[in-house]
């Protein structure tokens, strides 16, 4: 069942009648249409009263702050650069160790589960929206039915409640039985994400491509002028007319003594004002989302662009370190009262050893200078079939031996 937008999963009606809670209105947001959160025009003011709105001390709403993310997120290079972020993490294989750090195989298949996959990408995106209170469908042989996110209007996680409606005040606790056996809040309740950073970038940038279209509409089509001294309605009509048939931009019917003067930019490159700010927010999001430019532009400098690289595997680093102490401080407990039977155990990522191929291949041929290479790690490495050399004898070792024996 669910209460307030969250699921209560109850495995009979035994322990339903047991712990459902005594709340005379009851309301079922999940199964049935929910408030819907409406794109708008946004613009610089209306973040500013977002925010401010959210930041509120005395009654804290984001409904506004969730408007503005849902359109910013449309932007090409922001979801890219999110999405790259969050993969450094997600592309990670999860696995069930004891206490001695060796990964127990039989555990680790209890996450290596589409809901755990779930779970933490809801995890990774409270880095970005905020707070995200995660809920848990029912359990079936050791596997949730589904994972969902409590739909962000409804929480007020400064109260640690979720509310019936975005503009309410009241609602459940859900820090309290028997919701918070079911349900793990993620981040830092005041925290309003990186989109809230991201949203001033975005909407600048959609004023420059927006003024640069109508720079292209006014300019980039020559404008078409008909003159005629005739004041004949139908004459002038069917010059117009005319005018409109061979030219697919602006047109006008003059009389012959008048003029049209546009003021416009003489530089040829008068387009590089919008192209510049453009490409500043683009630098700008990166580098607030990825920590740096070099793996979202694609005029990187090689040795600069291995820098930044490092500066990207840090990142992710600090993104992997944050899901482990998310899955390790919040979601085990819960696992374990539930009946995983994972007291004693952790949850790490995997260690990824694996080289690029050159660098492999440069490792390779400087062991092969004292060593012999074992045809098997050849083949399996770099899916080349060799053999070993076949000696050769030239009678050096024929004439070695007979130059030892004359010397002892």
């Amino acid at each position: 069942m669910e209460v307030f937008g969250i699921h209560i999963p109850f495995t009979n009606v035994q322990d339903a009648s047991k712990q459902m809670p005594e709340q005379s209105d009851v309301r079922r947001f999940i199964s049935k249409p929910q408030q819907q959160v409406y794109r708008i025009r946004q613009d610089i003011q209306k973040w500013r009263n977002a925010v401010t709105v959210a930041e509120s001390l005395i009654n804290p709403n984001r409904y506004q702050l969730y408007q503005l993310y849902k359109d910013i997120v449309l932007d090409a290079h922001l979801s890219a650069a999110i999405q790259q972020r969050k993969n450094l993490t997600l592309s990670k294989t999860f696995c069930v160790v004891d206490k001695a750090g060796n990964e127990v195989e039989e555990k680790s298949k209890l996450i290596q589960t589409k809901w755990f996959r779930e779970f933490l990408e809801h995890s990774l995106d409270s880095e970005y929206y905020g707070y995200s209170l995660v809920q848990f469908d029912s359990l079936v042989d050791d596997n949730f039915n589904d994972v969902d996110l409590v739909p962000r209007i409804y929480v007020k996680p400064e109260f640690n409640l979720v509310v019936p409606t975005w503009a309410a005040i009241e609602g459940i606790n859900y820090t309290e039985s028997p919701y918070k056996e079911w349900c793990i809040g993620v981040g830092k309740k005041h925290n309003l994400g990186l989109l809230m950073k991201a949203a001033p970038l975005v909407l600048w940038k959609k004023n420059a491509i927006g003024a640069w279209s109508v720079y292209q509409d006014a300019y980039g089509v020559p404008l078409a002028i008909g003159k005629t001294n005739s004041r004949d309605e139908v004459t002038r009509a069917n010059l117009e007319n005319t005018l409109k048939t061979i030219s697919t931009g602006l047109s006008a019917v003059m009389d012959i003594d008048d003029t049209i003067e546009f003021l416009e930019s003489k530089k040829p490159d008068a387009h590089m004002v919008f192209d510049a700010m453009i490409n500043r927010c683009n630098s700008e999001i990166s580098k607030l989302i990825l920590g740096q430019t070099a793996t979202m532009d694609e005029k990187s400098f090689v040795g600069s662009a291995e820098v930044q690289e490092r500066v990207l595997i840090r990142v992710g680093e600090a993104d992997e370190f944050f899901a482990l102490n998310v899955i390790n401080e919040q979601l085990l407990p819960m696992l374990n009262g539930l009946g995983f039977g994972l007291d004693g155990y952790k949850i790490q990522a995997k260690e990824d050893d694996d080289l690029p191929l050159m660098d492999r291949m440069k490792i390779d041929t400087e062991l092969m200078k004292y060593y012999d290479l074992d045809e098997k790690y050849i083949l399996e490495t770099y899916g080349t079939v060799v053999t070993k050399k076949a000696v050769v004898d030239t009678g050096f070792s024929n004439f070695k031996n007979k130059l030892n024996e004359l010397y002892k």
